[in-house]
């Protein structure tokens, strides 16, 4: 025969299946919560899709180069009086991998005369129409200024460039007889971006 229960032990037997559900439902709420945790302090196990592939041969890779080579220039430049001028040619090659813009610098040793002195650069056709004083002047500059022609020489090409060297007609005085120097027509080729 079996006892009736107390009112205290049905209580409780009621409460334990009461709290059985949310026992669960915190046990199962843990477990996920376990779970998302574990996600995100490992970085998850995802997957992602990556390839690559190496090209069929190697590349070449070489430096470009910035030359140029010049002729001799004959210029006269004698006996130089206001309003006269001298010119000279000198043909200029771009021997480099790289296009090239020219500019003509003179340097020297600045005296009244030297510091007077007007320095014309062009591209001409030939030696001769320079010579002759047929091409006109791109640019003119003094003694420790560049002169820029606007002549861009691509990689084996050349031009001929005509130079001329004078004196202005508003000359000052100072300059009649004075001391001369060693003066240096400096060609200089700076690289163009493509």
């Amino acid at each position: 025969m079996t006892r009736p229960r107390s009112r205290a032990a049905l209580r409780a037997q009621q409460k334990r299946r009461a709290s059985a559900p949310v026992r669960m439902l915190l046990a199962a709420l843990g477990t996920a919560g376990a779970i998302l945790l574990g996600i995100l302090a490992g970085g998850g196990t995802f997957a992602a899709w990556a390839s690559s592939a190496s090209a069929a041969g190697p590349a070449t890779v070489t430096a470009g180069s910035a030359s140029l080579s010049l002729s001799p220039l004959s210029l006269n430049a004698t006996d130089l009086y206001p309003g006269k001028t001298v010119f000279g040619a000198t043909t200029v090659r771009n021997t480099g991998t790289t296009p090239l813009a020219l500019s003509v610098q003179p340097a020297a040793a600045a005296t009244a005369f030297i510091s007077a002195l007007a320095v014309s650069v062009g591209q001409g056709s030939s030696a001769a129409d320079c010579t002759a004083g047929k091409v006109a002047p791109a640019a003119t500059t003094s003694l420790g200024a560049a002169a820029n022609p606007g002549v861009t020489l691509a990689p084996g090409v050349s031009v001929v460039l005509c130079m001329g060297v004078g004196l202005p007609s508003g000359a000052p005085a100072a300059a009649a007889g004075a001391a001369s120097t060693a003066l240096v027509l400096t060609v200089s080729g700076t690289q163009v971006q493509k």
